[in-house]
């Protein structure tokens, strides 16, 4: 007859107990040892407790932890280290593939190029809206007088005079308003005295700017 022994199997002591144990045998607080170590007190809790889904997300960041508690408390960081990583402590830690992370650095950097060419682009047809803007309200109005020319002599009391200036712009002959079409372009026919007569146009804009032509006609 065959007897069958059962024999009890102690569970092995996880890290954060052991670096516990540690901590209370040499009197530690988990504020000392926050001083001590400068890590934050919720991370030691958190090691202690073995809840390492807890600290931040960095293979670095935990072993670096691990290894200053376990130097805190006088135990064997490379050891504390091991046993850390036997216990999965980073299992919750997502490893992007190097190609993956080149992909995404690229297209951020395509993405962020393309937002500032379109941002300077803009801004250059802004300024440029502007400039043309500012250069129409500072420039004089231009003014061509095609008839009549200067010094005409002519024998008749009238003259009709043809020119041609800006659209929307204010035109008069000797102060008399004239009306100038949608091509600028402008026809009036004016009395005329014995003599030298002195015909006076002028062209002004709605922002004050000003160009004047001055004709002599003389009647015989």
């Amino acid at each position: 007859m065959s007897i069958f022994c059962v024999k009890k199997i102690t569970p092995p002591v996880r890290l954060g107990h052991e670096l516990k144990e540690a901590r209370l045998k040499i009197g530690l607080t988990l504020f000392s040892l926050e001083q001590k170590t400068r890590i934050a007190e919720k991370y030691l809790i958190a090691i202690e407790e073995n809840n390492f889904e807890i600290l931040p997300p960095a293979r670095a960041y935990r072993l670096a932890y691990i290894r200053e508690f376990a130097t805190a408390v006088s135990l064997n960081p490379e050891k504390a280290a091991r046993q850390f990583l036997k216990e999965n402590g980073l299992g919750d830690i997502k490893t992007i593939h190097p190609q993956s992370g080149i992909k995404r650095v690229q297209l951020y950097l395509t993405s962020w190029l393309v937002r500032s060419v379109a941002i300077i682009g803009i801004i250059f047809i802004f300024i440029g809206y502007l400039a043309w803007q500012v250069t129409g309200i500072l420039t004089p109005p231009t003014l061509n007088i095609y008839s009549p020319i200067e010094g005409s002599i002519i024998n008749q009391n009238e003259v009709t005079v043809e020119g041609a200036t800006e659209k929307e712009t204010h035109l008069t002959i000797n102060g008399q308003d004239i009306q100038v079409n949608e091509q600028g372009r402008f026809t009036a026919t004016l009395d005329l005295l014995n003599g030298v007569n002195v015909i006076t146009i002028s062209a002004t804009k709605k922002h004050g700017k000003n160009t004047t032509l001055t004709r002599h006609v003389v009647v015989k």
